[in-house]
């Protein structure tokens, strides 16, 4: 159930629940979206999202999570393995789409992304000291809000091994150079 922009304040971290993006997708664009497959990669323009960052930040960046290189082909759309829920799931560690050029993935990435970040699928929350978020990322995805001035925001990456994902059709993600172990969920 999407929240209502009353539910958001400005100085919130955010988490975008895939599951209500995909929901609330039009029937036209949900049946596109269904078929579509995308190369996800570690290989992100840092840079360009950080444009202040020092050229020790970059270096740093570089060495640490781009030294070994990850591509994985997955559907857009991905039936959870708990839940059963279909998630449109993109981020911007999306290279492109496959079976489409490189200028219409373009466009229909944008398009996708801007219903996925939109207001109404997002769930923000107001931070307290000690507070450790953890979310699924088989259903969600976190959009940072610049809000914390000189503050030192601290961000921990983990990933936790779990199921491949699964389209519609019930085909599974698979790692470029070969398919990834698929193991069952608990």
């Amino acid at each position: 159930m999407p929240f209502a922009p009353s539910d958001i304040a400005s100085d919130r971290p955010s988490t975008i629940r895939n599951v209500a993006a995909y929901e609330t997708l039009p029937a036209a664009l949900r049946g596109l979206a269904d078929q579509l497959w995308a190369l996800h990669s570690n290989v992100y323009d840092y840079g360009a999202t950080q444009p202040n960052a020092t050229a020790r930040q970059a270096q740093r960046y570089a060495t640490m999570f781009k030294s070994t290189v990850y591509e994985t082909e997955h559907p857009v759309v991905q039936v959870h393995p708990l839940t059963g829920e279909r998630a449109l799931v993109l981020g911007y560690f999306v290279r492109g789409l496959l079976g489409v050029s490189a200028a219409d993935s373009g466009h229909l990435f944008a398009m996708l992304q801007d219903h996925v970040t939109r207001l109404e699928s997002m769930v923000r929350w107001r931070r307290s000291v000690g507070d450790v978020v953890i979310w699924d990322n088989r259903a969600t995805q976190h959009k940072a809000i610049d809000d914390y001035g000189d503050q030192r925001r601290i961000v921990r990456r983990v990933t936790i091994e779990g199921p491949v994902s699964v389209g519609i059709d019930g085909r599974h993600g698979t790692r470029r150079g070969g398919p990834i172990e698929v193991t069952a969920a608990e």
